[in-house]
């Protein structure tokens, strides 16, 4: 994807994707200390901090191993970033059905979308080991979003006009945005490839989550 650099005789893989997948990293660590003084009354807000400190593992895994060093790490070192990022998307359709019991205690059906997403998490996990395949982690990412994130806060906007789901949802065309580069493989640069440009798109993502993710507390806590 990028030639490598060389600090003396140490080699650097791919060093701008992994200076952009760094960023990420920073923007995670940046919102999950921004949730931390409001988890513990509120279990959306958990979730969502777990989201950004399993993503934020993610990224900085993927940037040192799974790109600077990936000649030493291999793909040991991918799949550990791999299987972060669907342990935080899980985390992200759980606080969705976090943010939906705060609406809706007594609705049936939530143990079992729990124990659903946490079957989709295991086989996501497996499947992409196995088969060592990034897609698989697409996959799961698309059905986290997609399958659960969006049409519960699209629900909960509609029905309660729930504070922090309109920035929620506004995050996922971004993240669609994101992927855009990766599908049409544009490259401005041979140092700022498709990677680079779908990892500052995904950082505004991340950004409108965290605004949505402040204003899921109910009124007075």
């Amino acid at each position: 994807m990028q030639p490598d650099i060389f600090i003396g005789s140490l080699r650097l893989s791919e060093p701008v994707i992994a200076l952009t997948g760094m960023l990420i990293a920073l923007t995670c660590a940046y919102s999950w200390k921004q949730l931390a003084p409001r988890v513990q009354r509120v279990p959306a807000q958990f979730w969502v901090r777990l989201f950004f400190g399993m993503m934020g593992a993610s990224a900085l895994v993927g940037a040192v191993f799974g790109h600077l060093f990936y000649y030493k790490a291999g793909f040991t070192g991918k799949f550990i970033s791999w299987s972060l990022s669907i342990l935080s998307l899980a985390a992200m359709a759980q606080a969705a059905l976090a943010h939906k019991r705060q609406y809706e205690p007594d609705a049936p059906g939530h143990p079992w979308l729990s124990g659903l997403n946490l079957a989709l998490m295991l086989l996501a996990v497996g499947i992409s080991g196995f088969r060592r395949e990034f897609h698989w982690v697409e996959a799961h990412s698309a059905i986290a979003m997609v399958g659960f994130v969006a049409p519960i806060e699209i629900y909960l906007l509609r029905k309660y006009k729930a504070s922090g789901s309109n920035l929620l949802l506004w995050s996922l065309p971004v993240a669609v945005l994101a992927v855009l580069p990766h599908v049409f493989k544009w490259s401005p640069s041979v140092w700022f490839t498709y990677f680079d440009v779908g990892h500052l798109i995904l950082c505004v993502s991340l950004w409108l989550i965290l605004r949505g993710a402040i204003r899921l507390a109910p009124e007075g806590v």
